[in-house]
Parts: structure tokens; C-alpha cells; sequence
């Protein structure tokens, strides 16, 4: 744990300390001016209380500069001190809004897309840009659980209604692949049943995650990750390799792929048909082959 430092302690180390001392001695002089101006004979003499009164009004003025400017200088080396502590631990920045993060970084992604997630909500939302990073050269890799696993239905139930976003989703990547005339098995979407604990994506070298959380809200009924905060990390930080490993070790404990080879025709009979959503997850499951 790191020790906390006292105030004293603090000024020392940002070298803040003979200024503080001048305050100190400003003080002492604005108090010793003040007491001789209430001397009766030094009042009577216009001209020595009239300095005596310039002095210590001027002083005053210095001493109230000189503490706001302590004041300031303390508490940002505060917060470069906050600052310097997150970054050693490998957090970049902090975002309260995770889309506009993502959306500043997609905006000239031309290699690496990776996904994770549960329902795919803002995943969705950020359909043009990923297929503009796409149509510029990204490589998409996602790793989802979804609604018919075990471990989705134990964080979100069995009554969400998030097939469309699946559909929409791939169906817009397939269609930037095919343009560009790739190998559709270059598109990796791996299938895992097990519970996902952090909601991350990775936008060539950036790497952006945050915690999934339990509390309810009023649309969605689980709160979407991208209502809590969310962080992108420090390149060749530790916790940017523990949050890169976690990804690629779900990768290979996936237990089915999507195969994007009839998505075409999957999609138009997702479009053409009023299908319930228990439909839409068996005809999306038929996409699917185990690994």
C-alpha cells in the first residue's frame, strides 16, 4: 500500500516550500506594519502612516496572490500525482462515454477490430464505423457469449431480445469482406459458454475495457457496460497484457465458430420473415459449427 504523505511532507516534495516560508515572513510584516500604523504618534504623521498604509495594503495583495498560487500549484501536483499512479498501473484514460472512445479510435483503424460482449448493443450502434475501419484493411475477431448459452442466461435470462444486433452486426462485416474480397474465415466470431467479465474491445493497438455490471436499468434491464466507466490502457503495461491474454485464451477455449459462408442467404430470410426470437437463435445457430 502506498504511504500516505503529510501536508508539510507533500509541499516539500513539489518544492513549494520557500514559498510558503516567504508567505510566512510576508505575514509577519503585514502584522508588525499594521501594529505600528494603530501607534497614535505614527497616525498623526501624515506621511509615515500613508507609507505604513501603502505597505501593508500592498502586502496583503502579494500575500493573497502568493497563497492562490500555492493553492494551485498544490493541487495540481495532486492530480499529476493521481495521474502518475494510474498510468503506472497502466490506465491511460478514463471515459464515461465508451462509444465516443471507441468511435475517435475506429476513425482511423486500418489493421486490428477486436470484440466482446453479451448482447452487442453498442457493438451495434457502431455498425459504420467498423465497416469503415474494415473497408480500410481491419481484421475483425469477436468473442461472444450469446443468448443460448448457459452463461448468458445466468447473467441475463432467457427473455432478451438481442438477435437482430447479431444479425445486423456480421451481416454488415460479411458484406465489407466480400467487397474487399477476403477469405471469409479471416473474419473470426468465436462462441464461448462461459461468463465474460469485462466488456473490451481492441482497436489496433488500443485497447479499451470495462467491468459488466449486474445493476438493472430501465430499457435494457441489465445495466449496458458502457454506463459504467470504461478505460483504454498503457501499451506494454502489464495490465495491457493481462487484458490482451484474457481475450486470446477465450479465443482458444471457444466452442463454436460463425461461418459466414451462407450469411447471405441467412440474412435475407432473417429480413423476409416475421421470425420470433427463439427462430432467429436457432436459424443464427445453424451458422455456427464447434470447433
Amino acid at each position: 500500500m502506498k504511504e500516505k504523505r503529510g501536508f508539510w511532507i507533500k509541499i516539500k516534495a513539489y518544492h513549494m516550500h520557500s514559498q510558503v516560508w516567504v508567505i510566512i515572513v510576508l505575514a509577519l510584516i503585514f502584522v508588525g506594519s499594521v501594529a505600528i500604523y494603530n501607534i497614535p504618534s505614527v497616525r498623526e504623521d501624515e506621511v509615515v502612516s500613508n507609507l505604513i498604509l501603502a505597505l501593508f495594503t500592498s502586502l496583503l495583495v502579494t500575500i493573497f496572490t502568493m497563497v492562490a498560487d500555492v493553492i494551485v500549484n498544490y493541487k495540481n501536483h495532486l492530480s499529476e500525482e493521481y495521474l502518475e499512479d494510474m498510468h503506472a498501473f497502466g490506465i491511460a484514460n478514463l471515459y464515461q462515454d465508451k462509444k465516443q472512445a471507441l468511435q475517435k479510435f475506429l476513425s482511423d483503424c486500418d489493421k486490428t477490430i477486436w470484440i466482446s460482449g453479451y448482447r452487442l448493443i453498442l457493438t451495434r450502434a457502431l455498425i459504420p464505423d467498423i465497416r469503415a475501419a474494415v473497408d480500410r484493411g481491419a481484421k475483425v475477431t469477436a468473442v461472444i457469449c450469446p443468448p443460448w448459452s448457459d452463461a448468458y442466461q445466468m447473467v441475463y435470462g432467457d427473455n432478451s431480445k438481442v438477435m437482430d444486433n447479431y444479425y445486423k452486426i456480421f451481416y454488415a462485416i460479411y458484406q465489407e469482406y466480400k467487397k474487399k474480397e477476403w477469405p471469409l474465415e479471416d473474419c473470426k466470431v468465436y462462441f464461448v459458454n462461459k461468463p465474460i467479465f469485462s466488456d473490451t474491445y481492441r482497436i489496433d493497438q488500443n485497447l479499451v475495457t470495462g467491468p459488466y455490471m449486474h445493476n438493472r436499468d430501465g430499457e435494457f434491464q441489465r445495466l449496458m457496460a458502457k454506463d459504467f466507466f470504461s478505460y483504454d490502457i498503457v501499451r506494454q503495461s502489464r495490465l495491457y497484457n493481462v487484458v490482451n491474454d484474457e481475450f486470446v485464451t477465450l479465443c482458444e477455449e471457444a466452442v463454436a465458430v460463425l461461418d459466414l459462408t451462407d450469411m447471405e442467404e441467412y440474412y435475407s430470410r432473417f429480413e423476409s420473415n416475421d421470425w420470433t426470437e427463439a427462430q432467429k437463435r436457432e436459424e443464427f445457430q445453424k451458422m455456427c459449427k464447434p470447433v
